[in-house]
C-alpha cells in the first residue's frame, strides 16, 4: 500500500513524464529548417536579414496552418553563426544536420561561406538554398544547392546594360570610358574576369582594372588610375567594408561618375550611414529591394518593421526578401513532397515554379541548381535611401549623377 505521500510523488511523477512526453511529441512534430549565417562580423548585417525576412515566412506559414500535408507540422527555424569564417561555416552547417535535424538549409549569405557549407550538405544529402552569388556556387556539379542571385560574372555585365540604357535615357549617349575595381573575393574576381568581354561586347573602353586585396585600409593609391583616366562609369566589386572605403577616396578626390557595385557591397543599411551624402549615385545589381512595385514586397517589408521597430527603415537589404522568398520555396517543397525526407525534398525543389515577390515573380531552378527566373534590378543611393531604379518598369525614382 502506498501512503498518501507516495501516491502523490507518483502522480506527480506521472505529470511530469506525461508533460515531457508532450514536449517530445510536439518537438518530433517541428520541422527545422537551419539558417547557417553570418550573424557577427564584416558580413553580419546582410546575414541577419535573411535570417529576419526567413523569420517573416516561418511565422506566416505557421500562422496560416502550418504544412497542411504533414498535418499542419509547424516550421523552427534554427539560426547558427558563421562569422566571417569558413571553418566555422562547416562546423555550425554540421551541427545543424546532425543535431538540430535540420531537413533543409538556408545559407550562407556570404560566396565563401556558402562554398563550406554547401560540402556538408552534400556529404549529408540536405538542400542547401544559397542567396550567394559566386558562379562557383553551382558549378561544382553539387546536387543539394539551389541558388537564388544570379552568377556573380553576370552583374558586371548587367550593370553595363543597364547604366548604357540609363546613360541614352537621362543623358542622350552612352557612357564610353570605364574602369573596374575588385577586390580578391570569389564573386569580385568572377566579374573581374568577364570586365573584358563585356567591355568588348557593349563597345566600352576599359582605361584600367585595379585588383586589392580584400580588407582594404587605405585605399588612396588606387584611385590615381581613376584620377588620371576619368572614366565616365566605375564598376566596384568586393565586400562592404572595401566599398565605403574605395568610394569615400573617389568622392574625396572629386570623381563623382556613378559608382556600379554588386549585392553585398551596396546593400547594407551600413554603406549608406557611413557615406552620407557621397553615397549618392553608388549604383548596384540586387534581387530585391523594399520599393518594388510587385506584389507581396510591401507586407514583407511592414513585417520587418514590425519585428525590427529600432532597424534603420525603409531597410536598404536584399537579402530580406531573399530569406523571405526562400522560405516560400521551402513550404511549397514541403506541401508538394509531403515528407520530411532531405533526399526527397531535393527533387522536389528541383521541380518547382514558385510564386514569389521579387521582380521575376517566380523562382525555379535549372539543372545546375540555377534559378533561372532571376531578374535582376538596379538600385541607387539617393538622398540618404536606397532606391530601384532600373528596369523602369520597377523603378521608384529616377537615378541622380
Amino acid at each position: 500500500m502506498f501512503t498518501r505521500r507516495q501516491a502523490g510523488a507518483i502522480v506527480g511523477a506521472t505529470a511530469l513524464e506525461l508533460a515531457t512526453r508532450r514536449r517530445a511529441l510536439a518537438q518530433a512534430d517541428e520541422i527545422v529548417i537551419g539558417a547557417p549565417n553570418a550573424m557577427t562580423g564584416g558580413f553580419g548585417e546582410a546575414g541577419l536579414r535573411v535570417v529576419s525576412g526567413l523569420e517573416i515566412a516561418v511565422d506566416q506559414i505557421n500562422g496560416e496552418g502550418g504544412i497542411k500535408s504533414l498535418n499542419g507540422a509547424k516550421l523552427r527555424l534554427v539560426a547558427a553563426d558563421t562569422a566571417d569564417n569558413p571553418t566555422q561555416a562547416t562546423s555550425v552547417t554540421q551541427r545543424l544536420i546532425t543535431q538540430n535535424k535540420a531537413v533543409m538549409l538556408v545559407g550562407a549569405n556570404t560566396s565563401a561561406m556558402t562554398l563550406s557549407a554547401q560540402i556538408e550538405a552534400e556529404r549529408a544529402e540536405v538542400p542547401l538554398l544559397t542567396t550567394s552569388y559566386a558562379d562557383q556556387v553551382v558549378e561544382r556539379g553539387l546536387r543539394y544547392t539551389f541558388k537564388l542571385p544570379p552568377q556573380g560574372s553576370a552583374l558586371a555585365d548587367l550593370g553595363a546594360r543597364y547604366i548604357i540604357d540609363i546613360f541614352k535615357t537621362y543623358k542622350g549617349t552612352p557612357p564610353n570610358r570605364v574602369a573596374f575595381y575588385s577586390g580578391s573575393d570569389a564573386a569580385s574576381q568572377s566579374q573581374l574576369k568577364a570586365a573584358p568581354e563585356f567591355a568588348k561586347k557593349y563597345n566600352l573602353n576599359l582605361v584600367s582594372t585595379v585588383s586589392f586585396a580584400t580588407g582594404l585600409t587605405d585605399p588612396t593609391a588606387l584611385v590615381s588610375a581613376s584620377l588620371q583616366n576619368r572614366p565616365d562609369v566605375i564598376f566596384l566589386s568586393s565586400f562592404t567594408a572595401d566599398v565605403i572605403l574605395v568610394t569615400r577616396a573617389l568622392r574625396a578626390v572629386g570623381i563623382t561618375a556613378p559608382i556600379i557595385t554588386g549585392g553585398g557591397g551596396i546593400a547594407t543599411d551600413a554603406t549608406g550611414s557611413s557615406l552620407g551624402k557621397a553615397a549618392n549615385g553608388l549604383m548596384g545589381i540586387v534581387c530585391w529591394m523594399w520599393d518594388l512595385p510587385v506584389d507581396g514586397v510591401k507586407f514583407v517589408t511592414d513585417r520587418y518593421h514590425a519585428l525590427n521597430p529600432n532597424a534603420p527603415f525603409p531597410p536598404a537589404s536584399e537579402t530580406i526578401g531573399t530569406g523571405y522568398s526562400l522560405g516560400l520555396v521551402i513550404r511549397a517543397a514541403l506541401e508538394s513532397g509531403a515528407t520530411r525526407d532531405p533526399k526527397t525534398l531535393r527533387d522536389v525543389i528541383a521541380g518547382l515554379d514558385v510564386s514569389a515577390p521579387m521582380p521575376g515573380g517566380h523562382i525555379a531552378f535549372d539543372t545546375r541548381g540555377q534559378n533561372k527566373d532571376i531578374v535582376p534590378i538596379m538600385v541607387s543611393w539617393i538622398d540618404g535611401q536606397l532606391r530601384t531604379v532600373w528596369p523602369k518598369e520597377f523603378q521608384s525614382r529616377p537615378p541622380i549623377f
